[in-house]
């Protein structure tokens, strides 16, 4: 996302939100996966972070296909976050030389 970029809104009852979506080779999985607890805790000590979560389902060749969510009070920190903090996306390239599909950004409405 580029700076200053507006973010468009379902107000008036949302939380602004990013999710990003990976394959992980199973060989890499254990690794990863002790990265992602990591990240979550670090994560979740940023102000405005409401929560990181992870979803992931088991592919037919043993990949791990994750999809990973955080939820933001504001548009402004989640922008901040995707500038500069440490997202699973950079997490993923410096644990395992992996690449993310491009992250998404999203509106949480319940």
């Amino acid at each position: 996302m580029e700076a200053g970029t507006v973010v468009p809104s379902a107000l008036p009852y949302v939380a602004w939100a990013s999710a990003t979506f990976a394959a992980i080779p199973a060989d890499q999985w254990e690794d990863v996966y002790a990265s992602m607890q990591a990240l979550k805790a670090h994560v979740q000590e940023y102000p405005g972070c409401q929560k990181l979560e992870a979803f992931v389902e088991v592919g037919a060749a043993g990949a791990v296909h994750v999809h990973c969510y955080t939820v933001w009070d504001t548009p402004e920190q989640l922008e901040a976050f995707l500038e500069r903090g440490y997202t699973f996306e950079r997490m993923l390239k410096g644990v395992a030389n992996l690449t993310a599909e491009p992250t998404r950004l999203m509106e949480k409405v319940f």
